[in-house]
């Protein structure tokens, strides 16, 4: 592995194990989420402890961090995805509907 994939892979692991401590969620159940291999994102918790980088959680600030992770996938999108703490979704969220979806996330405040 060179450093710019090792480099990569810290900074992969460290923004999930924040997202995943701000998220409340077992680790099990955030690496099924975010489809991740359960004994890396171990590997990686217990690496940052070891360097004593142990990652303080986000404060709450009602935003979620977003990755935008390039694909081989074809053009379509199913549009935007928002998933709340208690389970509600609203998908397929097009561009044009974004002052309806500002309004909406005033309203659930």
């Amino acid at each position: 592995m060179t450093s710019t994939e090792n480099n990569t892979d810290h900074a992969f692991w460290r923004l999930h194990i924040e997202q995943w401590q701000a998220s409340g969620l077992s680790q099990a159940r955030y690496c099924r989420e975010q489809e991740l291999v359960t004994h890396q994102f171990r590997y990686w918790k217990h690496q940052f402890q070891v360097g004593h980088e142990l990652v303080a959680p986000a404060p709450v600030t009602g935003f979620a961090r977003v990755q935008v992770v390039a694909s081989a996938a074809p053009p379509f999108s199913p549009g935007l995805s928002l998933c709340f703490r208690d389970g509600t979704q609203l998908t397929g969220i097009a561009q044009h509907q974004m002052a309806l979806i500002k309004q909406l996330i005033e309203v659930l405040r």
